[in-house]
């Protein structure tokens, strides 16, 4: 069993992201225990969550954990948290729909029903494939993975000796990568971009999350990753659900168009199918009030100047946490901007994410 130090910043890397990575672990088994319970209704959430948060760390140090953490198990974890990921796009579907349903008129609300109607079905069967499927991988992965974690780390002079300097920089790092990650979104149609530069700030959050205590100043910027997050990931669900419903007016098309195709060859012996009846208007009208949501959201983002000051915090919090030796970091540039004329600098091999991954 390793020790669990009290002060994760002054200890040594390796084993304070041991620790960090077995907390984080241990949240993930007990909200999967959760989900045999029906009435627990945060259980698959808490679930996905915590599994976010293990890949995201195990990701982050994985210079650190090389030797404990192979690369396989890494794939795993991997390959689970995006199996949940039906499950959390139809739910947020639903609650959007149910908020947004009032702002239709009357005459358009007919296609909702129908189309909450799909969206509850593939809702329970991502729950079900989640309870039945990925949850006993999860069992086997995390028995194995408690195991690796639990080993002593060897020791490494190449790494940075504390957890403190190694996630200054980290920090350094992220913050200079989101900072060319945000100068590419222009507007609000830049998905795949406005997507690249959450996944920045969520790693981020994630690796500052279980030392705030400690490090006092990481509160505010904690603060301000968490707002830009959530800007940025509901222009990325307003994409998700614009696209959904062009599936779906193009199914509700086909299906009227196929019930006419009964009558006309049925004649009177033709009958109605049961439930709820598409309504393709409907669906066309609650795309617009999407995409004009996705609109304000990009104004308030771009106005506000929170995405704008992130890099330069994150840098100012990492010479918090270690004074940065050398030459002072150049200012992030004003944002939006255009995109860097010259390819970026690339990061550190050991510190480098794949893409994709």
């Amino acid at each position: 069993m390793i020790e669990r130090v009290e002060s994760l910043l002054t200890a040594p890397a390796p084993s304070a992201a041991c620790g960090i990575a077995l907390k984080l672990l241990d949240a993930a088994s007990a909200a999967r225990a959760r989900l045999t319970d029906p009435s627990d209704a945060e259980a698959l959430h808490d679930f996905r969550v915590a599994m976010r948060r293990l890949r995201s760390t195990l990701r982050a140090y994985q210079p650190q954990l090389a030797g404990l953490v192979p690369a396989k198990l890494r794939r795993r974890l991997r390959e689970l948290a995006r199996a949940t990921g039906e499950a959390r796009d139809v739910e947020v579907q639903i609650a959007w729909l149910e908020r947004r349903r009032r702002e239709l008129p009357p005459g358009r609300r007919a296609g909702v029903p129908w189309l909450m109607a799909r969206l509850t079905q593939r809702r329970e069967r991502a729950y079900q494939d989640i309870r039945e499927r990925i949850a006993p991988k999860f069992d086997r992965l995390a028995r194995r993975l408690r195991r690796a974690l639990e080993s002593p780390p060897a020791p490494d002079a190449t790494l940075p000796p504390s957890l403190a300097a190694l996630i200054a920089e980290l920090l350094l790092d992220q913050g200079s990568d989101l900072e060319r990650r945000l100068a590419l979104i222009r507007s609000a149609g830049n998905h795949v971009e406005a997507h690249a530069a959450r996944i920045r700030v969520k790693r981020a959050r994630y690796l500052l999350e279980p030392v705030v205590r400690e490090a006092s100043p990481a509160g505010p910027v904690l603060r301000r990753l968490k707002h830009v997050q959530e800007l940025l990931g509901d222009l990325h669900d307003l994409h998700v659900v614009i696209a959904r419903l062009g599936d779906a007016a193009a199914e509700a098309a086909a299906e009227r168009t196929r019930r006419l195709h009964e009558l006309a060859v049925g004649g009177a012996r033709a009958t109605a199918a049961r439930g709820p009846k598409p309504a393709t208007s409907g669906l066309l009208a609650l795309a617009r009030v999407a995409r004009a949501t996705q609109e304000r959201l990009f104004r308030r983002l771009v106005s506000r100047g929170l995405a704008r000051a992130v890099p330069a915090e994150l840098a100012a919090l990492a010479a918090e946490l270690r004074p940065p030796a050398g030459p002072a970091v150049t200012p992030v540039a004003e944002w939006p901007s255009r995109a860097p004329a010259r390819p970026p600098r690339p990061l550190p091999a050991r510190y480098r994410h794949r893409a994709g991954a």
